[in-house]
């Protein structure tokens, strides 16, 4: 290796190393963000619409809920600021549903465990460069025990899924992915 090549002790290795990574970081930390962010350049601001919930269920304050996460999420794990005049960045959108269904039943038998999916629609909007918009659909799901109320299962299992939509949400806005 160069070290060997050159012959430096151990001590001056570890200097050069060190200095090496901190040269590195300071060039590359203006351009790379170690969370994979992208957001857009000149953005500073967001909105988030209230979500309408147009799902047959309707849950009471559910749309406020998944509303209000969102704006929690682009909040903390980004550098834009909520502006409700002019944003750069805009997200909108409906509850689509939540669907019931059973997990790997068998004829005859009954099953251990239902599933409730979550289907959402988001609208992504960037002012500042329109083609790179969207709207897209996100669903995520979570099993609870066949013996227990659908009602009684929600304050378990929603905010979790609520976490995987965001999450998808958010890299698909801000990761390119």
């Amino acid at each position: 290796m160069i070290f060997n090549d050159i012959h430096m002790k151990q001590g001056q290795a570890r200097l050069f190393s060190i200095t090496l990574v901190v040269i590195l970081l300071t060039t590359f930390t203006g351009c790379y963000s170690f969370k994979g962010i992208s957001i857009p350049q000149g953005a500073t601001t967001y909105y988030v619409h209230n979500f309408e919930d147009i799902s047959d269920l309707q849950l009471p304050n559910y749309n406020i809920t998944f509303t209000e996460t969102l704006k929690d999420k682009v909040r903390n794990e980004s550098r834009l600021k909520w502006n409700d005049q002019e944003p750069h960045i805009e997200f909108s959108g409906k509850i689509l549903g939540f669907t019931v269904s059973a997990v790997s039943p068998e004829i005859g038998a009954t099953t251990a465990f239902n599933r409730l999916e979550v289907s959402v629609e988001v609208t992504y909007i960037n002012h500042l460069n329109p083609e790179a918009g969207w709207t897209r659909r996100f669903s995520q799901f979570d099993n609870f025990p066949s013996d227990q109320n659908l009602l009684e299962a929600l304050d378990d299992i929603l905010p979790g899924i609520n976490q995987l939509l965001m999450e998808y949400i958010f890299n698909a806005a801000f990761t390119d992915w």
